[in-house]
């Protein structure tokens, strides 16, 4: 039997990069996948590619920015499937900006997509992951930890996915429901192809995410990270930040 055979999945994100890789892997460990994602067209290249191997999901657009359509999805994934195990929250937007760019507005975008959508998520599957003693996942960044320039709208929101995570592990590990942020480095995903690069940036202040010797991660590689989180041999981890980014950030 598959380690995750039975279980229900909550994968946002799914449409590309690290959370298609999430979505399938967990789909071939035998859960059933909820992929989640406002490109509809990247969804339905995930869901194919899972139901080729002969595993199980189902696809549901949701806009990570809009607190209604959070809590929806979380509502279709239980009246669909009756329970939750597993959520993980991979979905977020990335670019750099100087200061006098960041407006009030795409900051607070940046945050309710990276930050808000995790906390939304999170609190309307918690009465659910109790009753399945499950897990959650949250998606942060090696920027929480290591703040860089013209980064100050991603990283801020990425901070607080890493405080949010903490702050839930502790108040339900009595439930026996487990709370882990992972980090990662540089993935080779969608998202880093086309970031927004502010115009005349010094890029030597951003040198220390980036290690030329070390090629750009493929995302299954943080997909086996994640099954790891969400199984049983992680059962006696909780609270904690897994760094994913081949040693970068070791030597800062």
């Amino acid at each position: 039997m598959k380690q995750f055979t039975g279980k229900v999945a909550l994968v946002t994100g799914a449409a590309s990069g690290m959370g298609q890789s999430i979505a399938i892997r967990l789909a071939g460990d035998g859960a059933t996948v909820v992929a989640a994602d406002i490109d509809t067209e990247g969804l339905e290249a995930t869901v194919a590619k899972i139901r080729e191997a002969g595993d199980q999901v189902t696809a549901h657009h949701y806009d990570a920015a809009s607190e209604s359509s959070c809590t929806q999805l979380v509502q279709q994934a239980i009246k669909l499937h009756g329970q939750l195990d597993i959520v993980a929250n991979v979905a977020g937007i990335a670019g750099f900006y100087h200061l006098h760019e960041t407006t009030t507005e795409l900051f607070e975008r940046y945050l309710a997509i990276n930050l808000t959508s995790v906390l939304v998520i999170c609190r309307e599957a918690m009465p659910h992951l109790k009753e399945s003693r499950g897990c959650i996942i949250n998606f942060a960044s090696i920027n929480a930890r290591m703040p860089v320039a013209y980064h100050a709208a991603y990283d801020a929101s990425k901070a607080g996915v890493l405080a949010l995570t903490k702050s839930m592990a502790q108040e339900f590990s009595e439930f026996g429901v487990r709370c882990n942020s992972i980090c990662p480095g540089g993935f080779d995903t969608p998202m880093n192809k086309n970031l927004r690069w502010a115009e005349g940036m010094d890029f030597k202040l951003i040198a220390k995410l980036h290690n030329p010797k070390i090629p750009m991660a493929h995302p299954d590689r943080i997909a086996g990270v994640a099954a790891f989180l969400a199984s049983e041999d992680a059962s006696h981890v909780n609270g904690e930040q897994i760094i994913v980014d081949a040693g970068v950030s070791s030597i800062i």
